[in-house]
């Protein structure tokens, strides 16, 4: 096993059976400013993920006893966050495209890599990092617009005029906040959203969700009611257009409840 002290940035854990391709990979990575562990199994490598915290997992898909495979499914069966980059031969994009289905975050070939291409193995990490956060972000929103949900559908029994309940409700959130129909035509927002748009409120009154969004993206957004629709509760990155013509990119996320009878949309949008 080695570990390299001096590092600051991520930590990451190499999983292969060689303890030669494990120095050369803790090298290339070493001067990246990364810190990393090896272990040369299957087992070691779950053992160290429920003892210590490590931002990414290097993974060889042949390993002794449990494989790299096996690895993949039980972290990811156990809700590990950790972002995992599998490691392949030259040839095997298959079983990488595989694993990827499985849940890993992208992966590398092991015959290129060997040849200290810190450059390269460093841009695969931080795109995996990036998947890894979008992906945490989703499940934080998703787990949020279900607690608002909730506190929707219960504000409905208990107060006549929901209407301003929700606007003292939206008006605590600190992101963007948007009450549709089905339709996609507004019900309802918080100042957060007013202020990213720069509409006046009397025009988003008689709006609908799409008119804000970027048109190359206006598709995109449409398949994701679709999908809210049908209960499948989902996030995109997209752009809302402003009333300055300018641009912001954000991430949307979108869930789906009743009120009153109706079928509703409520969307969080995140800059």
């Amino acid at each position: 096993m080695d570990t390299n002290k001096e590092c600051v940035k991520e930590k990451i854990l190499i999983v292969d059976d060689s303890p030669l391709v494990c120095e050369m990979f803790s090298n290339t990575l070493c001067k990246k400013g990364y810190e990393t562990t090896a272990v040369n199994d299957g087992e070691s490598a779950l053992k160290k993920l429920n003892s210590e915290d490590f931002q990414v997992m290097l993974l060889d898909l042949v390993l002794p006893g449990m494989n790299g495979m096996d690895v993949l499914r039980t972290c990811r069966r156990d809700n590990h966050e950790i972002c995992i980059i599998v490691v392949t031969s030259y040839g095997s994009e298959a079983t990488a495209v595989e694993a990827i289905q499985e849940g890993a975050d992208d992966y590398v070939v092991k015959d290129f890599m060997l040849m200290n291409d810190a450059r390269s193995l460093d841009i695969v990490i931080g795109r995996g990092l990036e998947r890894r956060k979008l992906a945490k972000e989703n499940i934080e929103l998703t787990k949020q617009l279900e607690e608002l949900n909730v506190m929707l559908q219960s504000a409905y029994s208990r107060v006549k005029d929901e209407k301003d309940y929700i606007h003292n409700l939206f008006g605590n959130m600190e992101y963007a906040v948007v009450l549709s129909n089905n339709e996609g035509k507004i019900l309802g927002f918080n100042n957060v959203f007013v202020k990213m748009t720069g509409f006046p409120e009397k025009d988003l009154c008689m709006m609908c969700v799409f008119d804000v969004i970027g048109n190359e993206f206006k598709e995109d957004v449409k398949s994701l009611f679709k999908k809210i629709r049908a209960g499948v509760a989902h996030g995109i990155k997209t752009t809302i257009v402003t009333k300055t013509q300018k641009d912001t990119h954000v991430t949307l996320n979108a869930t789906s409840f009743k009120m009153g009878g109706e079928r509703l949309i409520l969307t969080t949008i995140v800059v």
